[in-house]
């Protein structure tokens, strides 16, 4: 009783019509030793099927993969060009092997496809267990490279991962000549860091996202990417430049005469709360903290004895990355940065759009916190310059040298600037406009 011949056949003798010497049989004798159940079982055929259907399989995979577009080609798994030539390498051997009957030629057909099978096996089990982790740098400038670190661990206790591919997306604004790195071999439990350059065109938030890993390990005939989310949040400092010499020495000349003015008036400053003692000036007693604790509580002072500079900032532009807001939030940080360094106490006001004010600092956190500040700081179009200096807690910062940075000189500008000069003499105006504004500072 003739045997049915395998679908792999007879789609075979249906596509390719083979002259009549090589027409395949229906069936395939096998002329064996073995038991009787077993002889008269087709397994050419059967054989065959199964490497027709595997074939199958890996072919639309490769179709899946064709098929993907963008950024989603890197995630998931699909057939590399090495391994597209290698399947049709495949195919071409299965053809000939299921026509010739030649033993290498089957033989040859398993191994190949035994190569496919277990470079689709290893490359996912190279992908399960792996830790990811991104470490984002603080104080970070704009237009100063700096490095983001991303960190791969190898949590399986037998298997180890090699040629793992990490990288990321950056958003716009920050260029690197390659996010990422490759671990050329990761142990089982063994991590490895994975540090690349990056840099920030201007100041601002930015938000990484997700990181992409992948491998196409062993035989790079498969590629297996997988992406898992990693929320960080990169703030990037103004840049920095170089204010003149002869602008800071004037500024230093005129904090100190203030200085010296308020300590003829009898200026005092607050330092802490003390107990209340015979003698005290029931004037200083701080009722509210003398309440809250039951005991009498009085202001303690001491005679003014440092520098300060109140920096008031102009963001009056249209949009955010406007040149000119840019340049003035470069100078006043730099600005800020110098005049630390020389001993002044700082402070800084401005529309963020919402009013925002530092306290007077000198160390590096209050410098730090002050380029955050200016980092995330957003323009305030609809907010006039002479409503900042009307704000009470600018007004606080009276009689201290006051550098007041503007967009434009303009009415609300002078009006501004006279509304300071009422109330005390000593303004020092900075226009990033005029042309003599190239001459006091220079953007590194």
């Amino acid at each position: 009783m003739p045997l049915a011949p395998a679908p792999l056949l007879i789609l075979l003798r249906l596509a390719l019509p083979l002259p009549t010497a090589l027409q395949l049989p229906t069936a395939i004798p096998l002329r064996t030793t073995l038991p009787l159940p077993l002889a008269f079982t087709p397994w050419q055929q059967l054989a065959a099927a199964v490497g027709g259907a595997a074939v199958a399989v890996l072919i639309a995979v490769h179709l899946t993969s064709v098929l993907r577009r963008g950024p989603r080609a890197s995630v998931g798994q699909h057939i590399t060009r090495a391994g597209a030539v290698y399947l049709l390498l495949t195919l071409a051997v299965a053809i000939v092997a299921l026509h010739t009957k030649i033993n290498f030629l089957v033989l040859l057909f398993g191994m190949l496809l035994s190569g496919l099978v277990l470079s689709f096996i290893l490359s996912r089990l190279a992908m399960r267990k792996l830790g990811l982790e991104r470490v984002v740098p603080e104080g970070v400038h704009a237009g100063t490279p700096f490095t983001i670190e991303l960190r791969v661990a190898n949590r399986k206790r037998l298997l180890a991962t090699y040629g793992l591919a990490v990288r990321e997306s950056l958003p716009a604004g920050l260029s690197a000549e390659r996010a990422g790195g490759v671990a050329v071999a990761l142990r089982p439990g063994e991590a490895a860091s994975l540090p690349y350059r990056a840099t920030a065109v201007r100041r601002g938030v930015y938000r990484l996202t997700s990181l992409v890993y992948s491998t196409r390990f062993p035989f790079g005939l498969f590629h297996q990417g997988r992406a898992r989310e990693a929320p960080a949040e990169l703030v990037v400092y103004p840049r920095l430049g170089e204010v003149s010499t002869e602008f800071l020495g004037r500024a230093q000349a005129l904090a100190l005469a203030q200085r010296r003015s308020r300590a003829a008036l009898g200026d005092e400053e607050f330092r802490n709360l003390r107990d209340y003692r015979h003698g005290d000036n029931p004037r200083r007693i701080h009722w509210k903290s003398s309440a809250k604790l039951g005991r009498p509580l009085v202001r303690e002072l001491e005679a003014v004895a440092s520098e300060r500079v109140f920096i008031l900032l102009d963001t009056r532009a249209p949009a955010s990355g406007d040149p000119a807001l840019e340049t003035a939030i470069s100078f006043a940080a730099t600005l800020a940065r110098d005049l630390m360094l020389r001993g002044f106490f700082v402070s800084l006001a401005a529309y963020a759009p919402e009013l925002v004010v530092t306290p007077p600092t000198k160390d590096p956190p209050g410098l730090r916190s002050l380029y955050e500040t200016l980092a995330r700081l957003e323009p305030a179009p609809r907010r006039a310059l002479v409503e900042l200096v009307g704000e009470t807690r600018v007004r606080a910062g009276e009689r201290v040298l006051t550098v007041a940075t503007i967009l434009r000189a303009d009415d609300d500008a002078a009006s501004a600037i006279g509304l300071l000069r009422a109330h005390q003499p000593r303004v020092l105006p900075v226009d990033v406009a005029a042309e003599s504004f190239r001459e006091h500072f220079l953007l590194a």
